[in-house]
């Protein structure tokens, strides 16, 4: 799997030669196993790796689960900061969001130039499928993309067995988040009661789903590059933000001018 893993850091942006990468580590098998990887081929590509572990302190335990990272980082002698929550709600959305704000503060104070995460591809299937249930436009039928700021996911071709299989070849043993057999949980309803009963009807669902998902990525990568040109061409800068010019607007069909309001709005910041 190494092997694999290597040709796709060489052929994708998710670590080039010479960053400096925070890896994002829970202590679960695939943040485990991503961290073991980028490790590996850390010399190779001159990454300068740090690990980060973000201490949800949602249920008891999870103060032992972080010193276990550390433990981990450093075994492989590298820098660890813990990161510890104060979210809004204990909903899985204010803690997602309470993370990436904690891991961009420390990517930022840390000066790195990327923030690994380890999603995979079993990840992209439960989420295609979570905002299917939900309720989603194109940008969410697209799954988890492999680079977005300063996050990066080199795990997002490989399946969560075969990280875990890997994890056991070099040794390393990971923690399992109670959390995640959790049915109350949309997301591990999903993994363990949704995805099994859809395998019985198509036991190849899985692969269908990231078919799917690549394809519909790529055609918002399409759209996200014509709604930059777009940008560049017509639109005004101003005081720290973006005019748009309302008749050419209007000239674009409906789905496009929320589209290019919404780029706008990020290319300023807001």
């Amino acid at each position: 799997m190494y092997e694999r893993f290597r040709s796709h850091l060489a052929a994708a942006d998710v670590a080039p030669i010479g960053s400096r990468v925070l890896v994002a580590v829970s202590g679960g098998g695939d943040s485990t196993a991503l961290l073991h990887l980028l490790a590996r081929a850390a010399p190779e590509r001159s990454l300068a790796l740090e690990v980060a572990c973000v201490d949800h302190a949602t249920r008891p335990g999870t103060a032992g689960e972080a010193r276990r990272v550390g433990a981990l980082a450093a075994s492989l002698g590298l820098p660890f900061h813990v990161l510890s929550l104060s979210p809004s709600s204990p909903s899985e959305e204010a803690l997602r969001v309470a993370r990436r704000a904690a891991l961009d503060a420390c990517a930022r104070s840390r000066r790195a130039d990327i923030v690994a995460l380890g999603h995979q591809a079993d990840d992209v299937v439960e989420t295609v499928v979570m905002r299917l249930l939900r309720g989603t436009g194109l940008d969410g039928l697209g799954g988890i993309p492999e680079r977005s700021g300063l996050v990066a996911r080199p795990l997002l071709p490989f399946r969560r067995e075969e990280l875990r299989e890997y994890a056991r070849g070099v040794g390393a043993d990971w923690i399992e988040d109670p959390t995640n057999a959790d049915t109350g949980r949309l997301r591990a309803r999903i993994r363990h009661v949704v995805l099994p009963a859809l395998r019985l009807a198509a036991p190849d669902v899985d692969h269908r789903l990231l078919l799917a998902a690549s394809s519909i990525r790529r055609a918002i990568e399409r759209l996200d590059a014509w709604d930059a040109a777009w940008l560049d061409r017509l639109a005004t800068p101003l005081a720290g933000g973006l005019v748009l010019p309302v008749a050419d607007l209007s000239r674009e069909p409906v789905p496009s001018r929320g589209r290019l309001v919404r780029a706008a709005a990020e290319r300023s910041g807001r």
